[in-house]
């Protein structure tokens, strides 16, 4: 016997599903003109932004020598720390020499120099004091040096470059200034 055969299921009376009451007004500016804010807001913001991006670089160094001179450190305008490294990377096959606020640094306190007296006199004569990276022009102030430290405000470089052991072949400078803080 079948205990499921004499069940009957009643009928399911169906109401209507009640409507969501409509959100209580808060005030403020209609739904049109604040999507149009915000719009018109987003479009402004990327638009800066992308103002931002194209102008970041195109005026660093735009007067440069690309085949010669390949980076400035620091970039021309920029703020940097009163000990910062100065300089500039040529390329392969050029060195050079940077005057600082109207001061010569000599080759043997540059970054890479090595000490004249410990160095072989023909490996000196070969390749001279920066013998693995002419084309690597750096300063550093430190004890001892020209210049111990930047003085705060402006400081103006100067770099000559030229060919490798031909200081009158394919000659040029470039300055830039940086504000020492």
């Amino acid at each position: 016997m079948n205990p499921m055969a004499d069940t009957e299921i009643a009928e399911e009376t169906h109401q209507p599903a009640l409507a969501a009451p409509a959100p209580a007004p808060i005030g403020g500016w209609p739904d049109w003109l604040r999507r149009t804010v915000i719009g018109v807001s987003l479009i402004g913001a990327l638009a800066v932004a992308v103002w931002m991006v194209a102008s970041s670089n195109s005026g660093q160094n735009a007067d440069l020598d690309r085949n010669v001179v390949i980076s400035l450190t620091p970039n021309d305008g920029a703020q940097a720390l009163r000990q910062t490294e100065v300089g500039a990377d040529l390329a392969v096959g050029y060195d050079g020499r940077l005057t600082i606020n109207g001061i010569e640094i000599p080759e043997e306190q540059m970054v890479g120099a090595r000490d004249a007296a410990l160095v072989d006199p023909k490996d000196l004569a070969q390749n001279g004091l920066r013998g693995s990276n002419p084309n690597q022009v750096y300063f550093k102030p430190g004890p001892g040096k020209v210049i111990e430290s930047f003085e705060p405000g402006p400081i103006d470089i100067t770099l000559r470059y030229f060919k490798d052991g031909q200081p009158s072949k394919g000659t040029g400078t470039v300055s830039w200034s940086i504000k020492a803080i």
